[in-house]
């Protein structure tokens, strides 16, 4: 009965859905194009410098062996809390500075290069897909909420639910034994630079390497502009049809609890398929409570709507990491963010005061042209970042060890 069903949505639901599509674009061609238009020069402007270095840079730090010396130093943090190996730290670094879709890039990568089993490699997905704080403070926080605070307290639920959805799925087939861990031995930095000399003797050149990284990434980036497109179309299509009316008056008694008005369940619904837009209408609902547009703001953003997960999904296809556990991860980041608001609100309005002024248009737009379209400024901001979280966890993992070594010594005696 199962395969019944599997058989009948991969042969007739999807051939329906895509015929409807087609359909509609033929239809409303004009509305289509500009839809597109607006989809290719987002992705032109703004996700392409942003993201393109990163994936460059990935590539290369991983060809290098830094990957495998990070793996070995930061082994003691990694392994206890989301049981994965300290390769991951590299992707999560990655993913909480470059935001959508470098973590699972990154995940992917090691994966193929048989750094991370596919369980581990499944665990790992499930919290190294994350926005970026640049997103998160720039765009959503000062660009839509007028309001620096905001971005504060979106990006500190953001990523403590992603710890959490990561300390929760580190019990995903716990009856899998991973390899004995070799960050017991004392010489810890002694072998993780044993590790990098190794990588560097079995890899190739660092010209063909860097050509490698530079085809790789731009491919990558040509497939993610595709799905930027492709949903730009999606989302206008589904709103001229009248879909996104016709769910909100569904949902409206549903989420009235919440006191949440038509524009933000329209809102809500919205960034299901894609966040920038969800966002964006959430934000600028009337009469809705502010902490409720948070919440809200902050489940889409966690969630990371379809457009992502098409483009997360496209990029794990050559592995065997499963989609579908991976979308019920970010559901669960979902959930977990929108829960982190209300707890963290009330500890916030003690210390920070929500100020959501409206400036006006040309102020926000040199905001918002700082923060995305500077490039510079961006590369600056995310390589600082970086080296932060990485030296924090160096020097964490630094502690645990020798902790580690002293226990050790202390029952010999």
């Amino acid at each position: 009965m199962r395969k019944r069903m599997t058989d009948f949505f991969n042969t007739y639901f999807i051939i329906f859905i895509v015929l409807g599509f087609v359909g509609a674009i033929v239809i409303y061609p004009e509305e289509s194009v500009a839809a597109a238009y607006n989809g290719l020069m987002t992705w032109f402007t703004i996700v392409l410098p942003s993201l393109l270095p990163f994936f460059i840079g990935s590539h290369l730090l991983i060809g290098l062996g830094v990957v495998k010396f990070m793996g070995v130093v930061l082994e003691p943090i990694m392994r206890p809390i989301f049981n994965v190996p300290g390769v991951g730290s590299f992707a999560f670094a990655m993913s909480i500075t470059s935001g959508y879709p470098v973590g699972a890039k990154v995940v992917t990568n090691l994966r193929q290069d048989k750094l991370l089993t596919q369980v581990e490699a499944q665990r790992l997905a499930s919290f190294c897909s994350t926005s970026g704080p640049l997103f998160m403070i720039g765009a959503v926080s000062v660009g839509m909420f007028h309001s620096s605070e905001v971005g504060v307290l979106l990006s500190i639920a953001h990523y403590l639910a992603a710890i959490s959805v990561g300390v929760l799925f580190r019990f995903y087939k716990r009856t899998f034994t991973p390899a004995p861990l070799r960050t017991q031995d004392p010489n810890l930095f002694k072998r993780a630079v044993q590790q990098l000399e190794e990588s560097r003797k079995n890899n190739p050149s660092f010209g063909l390497l860097m050509g490698n990284a530079v085809k790789e990434s731009f491919n990558t980036m040509l497939v993610v502009g595709g799905f930027i497109i492709l949903f730009s179309v999606v989302i206008n299509i589904v709103e001229i049809i009248g879909l996104v009316q016709l769910l909100a008056q569904g949902l409206f008694y549903l989420l009235k609890p919440l006191q949440m008005n038509m524009q933000a369940i329209k809102g809500l619904i919205t960034g299901l398929f894609e966040i920038t837009i969800g966002s964006k209408l959430i934000a600028e609902s009337q009469s809705v409570p502010l902490v409720t547009k948070i919440a809200a703001t902050s489940f889409v953003i966690a969630w990371s709507g379809f457009s992502i997960h098409a483009q997360v999904i496209s990029i794990i296809s050559s592995t065997d990491i499963r989609p579908t556990i991976y979308m019920a991860s970010k559901l669960l980041h979902g959930l977990f963010s929108f829960v982190f608001i209300y707890l963290l609100y009330p500890i916030f309005t003690l210390f920070f005061t929500f100020t959501t002024t409206a400036t006006n248009f040309h102020q926000t737009s040199t905001i918002r042209e700082h923060l995305f379209r500077n490039f510079i400024t961006s590369i600056q901001f995310f390589i600082m970042l970086l080296i932060i979280l990485l030296l924090f966890m160096v020097f964490t993992s630094m502690i645990l060890t020798i902790l580690s070594s002293k226990k050790k010594k202390g029952r010999r005696y």
